[in-house]
Parts: C-alpha cells; structure tokens; sequence
C-alpha cells in the first residue's frame, strides 16, 4: 500500500518535470494554470480506466471525438461542460503521446487539433462567472496553444533512446504529411533537409 501511495505522488512531480523541460525545448510560453492543466491530463490518463470506458458488451474501449462531440451538443449545463472537456482532454492526450500513430490513420493529427481546440474554446465562452476568469483565460490559452500543446506533450513522451533509421522514416514521414515544425527540426538535426519535398502548411 506505502508503494502504491508513494507512486502516485511521485508521478505527478515526474511529469511536471518532464513538461517544463518540453515548454523549454518547444519555446512555448504558458500560464502555470496551464503547466499544471497538463500535468493533470498525463497523470489522468496513465491510468487505464480513464482512457478507456466499458462498452455495451462489456469490454474495454475508446469513445471516438465524433461520438464524444455528439454527448456534448446534445446535453446541457454541467453535463455539456464535462463532454467537452473529455473531448478536449482526450482529443489533447491522444495526439501528443500517441501522434506518430496518426500518421497513417484514417483522421490526421490537424482533426484532433480542431476538434479539441474547439472544445476548449467552447469551455472559455461557457465560464461567465467573474470569480472563475482565470479559469476561461486558461480554456481559452488551451484552446488557441492546442498545436503547440500536442507538441509538448509529444516532446514528454518522445524516445530518450539515439533514434534509428526506422525512427528517422517514421520522422521524415510525419513532416510530409503534416508539416510538424518539431519533426522537421529533428530531421535538421540528423542533417536531414526536407524543405524541397513539402508543400503544405507548417503546423505548429
């Protein structure tokens, strides 16, 4: 039981470590509400139960954005503020830790982007009480860093390991398809220029 509890205090300390070294590394400048925000969804979701939810059968699943979008519009007040902020949080989570696994998938890395930027967007506009303005600010700062963001927490999960060839593929693979600013500077560092092959707008 001591190591369970001890485990549970030190990995949000190790995370909140790990994301002031990925704001430094990516030159993203946020508000402590923010670090602390993001801190809370990495330790949120290295738990099992939280990323996935029983379906009707019974067995372990992922609720898509889609579906999660559709909660939202059609609940109201607190409900709907607690959908969207799922979907964000979600929508943030998936596409920093898991983002090379977008590549290739049927929905790239710039639908999450819109969808959870979007949703905390929503969160800003829903937060009218006075008393909670920083809370709207720090929705609000969520939701226009959402690229920036999904970079940071990809930078926290990021291989500590020297990158491989196949790794290198997998990088040059992401910049072409997405333009990521932070794939094309790994690639600069591996002096690797892809500049002639890319004709699409840089993401942030």
């Amino acid at each position: 039981m001591v190591q369970n509890i001890t485990t549970r205090v030190a990995l949000p300390e190790f995370f909140y470590k790990r994301i002031k070294e990925a704001l430094m590394r990516n030159q993203t400048d946020v508000s402590q509400d923010v670090e602390f925000y993001l801190v809370n969804i990495l330790s949120h979701f290295s738990r099992t139960e939280n990323f996935f939810q029983k379906g009707s059968d019974g067995r372990l699943e992922q609720r898509p954005l889609a579906l999660k979008l559709y909660d939202a519009v059609f609940s109201e007040n607190v409900e709907q503020f607690e959908h969207l902020k799922s979907l964000g949080d979600t929508a943030l989570y998936h596409a920093g830790v898991f983002s090379d696994g977008l590549v290739n998938s049927m929905v790239d890395i710039n639908y999450y982007i819109g969808m959870g930027g979007n949703a905390y967007l929503s969160l800003a506009n829903m937060v009218t009480t006075p008393y909670q303005e920083h809370i709207a600010d720090m929705y609000h700062s969520l939701g226009k860093q959402f690229g920036e963001l999904v970079n940071v927490l990809s930078l926290c999960c990021e291989k500590e390991a020297p990158l491989t060839d196949a790794d290198l593929l997998k990088v040059l693979d992401k910049y072409l398809k997405t333009g990521s600013e932070r794939a094309k500077n790994i690639l600069k560092e591996k002096g690797i220029i892809p500049d002639p092959f890319i004709n699409q707008k840089p993401i942030q």
